[in-house]
């Protein structure tokens, strides 16, 4: 526990800001999930890395230490016994983390590489690992495996090469074809476990003085895994404050909409809309966001709003509009409110967790629970609100 408790002690917030390009020794390759998991915490923290790839997990964690700089690697997957990622215990046998800066928590999605989008695919080639992965597809198919054993990177460079013929196919992350954008992304998610989720943490390590068992290194390793969760929660938590607040904004259309029914007046309002986005802008400055990205969630919000008025509408067309009453000036108050509050709690979470990211789409889609939001409703929301960016080197007004 006292690792744990160093760990818990020497954590920054994420908001704290690395050193611009800062030498980050990564796992793998280019295109590896790796490269995909630290594109998502750069994003998130609109941060800028100095990516040297490093191959194994040993070779990572030893650059990094003889150079004190940070390391990224995975820590645990979800389809692994015991979680615990076996190449990382090892390397953890000689080296031990005295700083987790950050942590990565991302579905692992199978690509389907290939030289074009029409050859029959007889062979697909990648690392060993991730190709006992795909055991459903590469039976269903009736494709027979090359493994690769320096990785899924390596894989695509050699397809991207001509080493393989075209009926061959590279398996990986979808983040390759950044890197080989010559080849053509023929399928997506075709792992076996459609929960495949695997953790991965930026950390500053130190060579251990003596070589560990495996025992006490699987140790070190679960703290730091716990230490990692504990920083994914602290965000997801953050991020259900805000989603909390949009539903019950989003909730109150119904009431907005019986009122309209009631006296006969149209869903589109556009002259309250201007005002919505007026408090919204207002706001906005003041708490040093962008005013670009909020004017355009609140523009998707207020036309989810409207889309639930008319879903509403459309039912009580069939079934009677019901026999309740409403108070718009009421209501109005209620929606300013906890407009003012998603703002506010908003800046919180980028403040202390950085943007929003891909990783929080899930727990978004869980909390919003409206009835009559549709799954297209929440996606535009969604990547509206993770647009939403503050503004640097601005001093927010009381």
């Amino acid at each position: 526990m006292r690792l744990l408790s160093h760990l818990l002690a020497s954590s920054v917030l994420l908001s704290a800001v690395i050193a611009e390009a800062a030498p980050v020794y990564v796992q793998a390759g280019p295109g590896s999930f790796n490269h995909a998991a630290l594109d998502l915490l750069a994003d998130r923290n609109a941060e800028t890395f100095q990516r040297l790839y490093s191959g194994t997990p040993d070779n990572t964690y030893a650059t990094a230490a003889e150079n004190n700089a940070w390391a990224f690697s995975a820590l645990a997957n979800s389809t692994i016994e015991g979680q615990l990622v076996p190449a990382i215990v090892n390397a953890m046998r000689n080296y031990r983390v005295i700083e987790l800066k950050a942590s990565v928590h991302m579905p692992i999605e199978m690509c389907v590489f290939g030289l074009n989008n029409t050859s029959k695919i007889t062979h697909a080639a990648s690392h060993p690992a991730a190709l006992k992965q795909i055991n459903r597809w590469l039976s269903v198919h009736q494709i027979k495996t090359k493994p690769v054993p320096k990785g899924t990177n390596e894989a695509a460079r050699l397809l991207a090469d001509g080493k393989f013929n075209q009926n061959t196919v590279a398996i990986g992350s979808c983040a390759l074809k950044a890197v080989f954008p010559k080849l053509t992304l023929r399928e997506v998610g075709i792992q076996d476990n459609a929960d495949n989720q695997t953790l991965f943490g930026l950390m500053k390590l130190e060579k251990r003085p003596h070589k560990v068992n495996v025992d006490e290194a699987r140790a070190a390793l679960k703290q730091v895994v716990v230490h990692a969760q504990t920083q994914i929660k602290a965000r997801a938590d953050s991020g259900k404050s805000v989603f909390s607040l949009i539903d019950k904004r989003l909730a109150q259309m119904q009431s907005v909409a019986l009122f309209k029914a009631n006296k006969h007046k149209p869903i589109e309002d556009l002259s309250r809309e201007v005002v919505v986005l007026s408090q919204a802008l207002e706001q906005a400055r003041q708490q040093c966001l962008d005013t670009n990205s909020v004017k355009a969630f609140f523009q998707a919000q207020m036309d989810a709003a409207k889309a639930i008025q008319y879903r509403y509408r459309a039912q009580w067309l069939a079934e009677g509009v019901p026999n309740k009453t409403a108070d718009l000036t009421k209501l109005r108050h209620s929606l300013n409110h906890l407009g003012s509050a998603i703002l506010e709690t908003l800046t919180s979470h980028l403040a202390k967790h950085g943007n929003l990211t891909p990783e929080l789409e899930p727990v978004f889609n869980a909390v919003l629970v409206t009835d009559n939001l549709t799954g297209k409703d929440k996606q535009r929301l969604y990547r509206a609100l993770q647009s939403v960016r503050r503004v640097k080197n601005c001093q927010t007004t009381d």
